[in-house]
């Protein structure tokens, strides 16, 4: 499999900056946890962007072509997107059957009152996306559920890691690998060259 170039996966760190990512010198954004914070992205802005899907799908793929998974998805509504580009890529570069899957934070009060929507089924393999890790609380929460519903988690992949409230190390306290295409870091470099 080629590669992504470094201009590519800057690219997609421009477009993201300039999409989602929000900046205040004093704390102003609560984010999930209920900490305020100078930094807020919402990737969700990104997502309408086709050349945006795209590079989300082909990074993202790299960082699993090699894992024998049968799905990839999430906790609703920022995972659904990012799994559908990434299933997409699987089929188009390698022919891979990766489903697509949504994790709702409540099941459906009617019909089959699922948790899990989408072709998985008990033994399945699969791949946790999420678009920003903070306290890494919505990824667990996706990991546990597909737990419940007897799915194998492979590993968790994120768009953004915030490097804040411990996300990394809460998720692998559940024994799964995290991994993301930026942190904070990232975000604030690219600030600091305005």
């Amino acid at each position: 499999m080629a590669v992504l170039t470094s201009l590519e996966k800057k690219r997609l760190l421009e477009i993201l900056y300039t999409t989602s990512y929000h900046y205040n010198e004093v704390p102003a954004f609560p984010l999930s946890s209920g900490v305020l914070s100078r930094h807020y992205i919402d990737c969700k802005k990104a997502f309408s962007n086709p050349e945006a899907r795209r590079l989300i799908g082909e990074l993202i793929f790299e960082k699993i072509y090699d894992l024998p998974a049968h799905a990839i998805g999430g906790l609703a509504i920022g995972a659904y997107p990012i799994a559908i580009a990434v299933s997409d890529v699987a089929y188009a570069k390698k022919g891979q059957i990766l489903n697509a899957f949504v994790v709702r934070r409540e099941p459906k009060r009617h019909g089959l009152k699922k948790y899990i929507e989408g072709a998985v089924k008990p033994g399945d393999r699969v791949i946790i996306v999420d678009d920003v890790i903070t306290s890494g609380r919505s990824t667990i929460d996706a990991i546990e559920k597909c737990r419940e519903a007897e799915l194998i988690v492979l590993k968790a992949v994120s768009l953004v890691d915030r490097e804040e409230e411990n996300g990394r190390k809460n998720i692998e306290q559940h024994g799964i690998a995290l991994d993301a295409l930026f942190t904070m870091n990232d975000f604030t470099a690219c600030r600091n060259k305005r």
